[in-house]
């Protein structure tokens, strides 16, 4: 009985998604030629994407005399700022999306290709140590 109870219990956990996403506000201007992109998604898209994502809340705010951005808010509490400035609708459905799909976290340059616990003194093994030396 424990065992059929675990394996149940396994399946559930295997397929969850979080989205990270939690708050997208929508800031454009209802005269300017430069929110003229987001205001055919807010008219169009954005009304399916807040259907199929009930996990996100989604603020429509003008801003008069402004150019337009987007505002992502995530659950780790990092904000990200997008400039949508004279894009059309089916790129600013693309950054919405990018958006969703992203987790917030800061992407970090990595110094090496590699990481160790305990770097070695006389550095990394590749398939050429064992050669013979050669003295040029």
């Amino acid at each position: 009985m424990a065992s059929t109870r675990l394996t149940v219990l396994t399946q559930f956990v295997k397929g969850r998604y979080i989205c990270q996403l939690q708050r997208i506000t929508l800031r454009y201007c209802n005269k300017g030629g430069s929110s003229r992109g987001l205001r055919e998604f807010i008219n169009s898209n954005a009304v399916d994407f807040a259907q199929k994502n009930p996990q996100v809340v989604v603020y429509v705010r003008p801003r008069p005399y402004r150019h337009p951005s987007i505002i992502a808010e995530f659950l780790n509490g990092k904000h990200k700022a997008i400039s949508v400035k004279n894009l059309s609708r089916a790129e600013i459905n693309n950054k919405v999306e990018q958006l969703r799909n992203s987790s917030g976290i800061t992407r970090k340059k990595m110094k090496r290709w590699w990481h160790t616990d305990s770097p070695s003194i006389q550095g990394v093994w590749t398939p050429f140590d064992s050669l013979p030396y050669k003295n040029y």
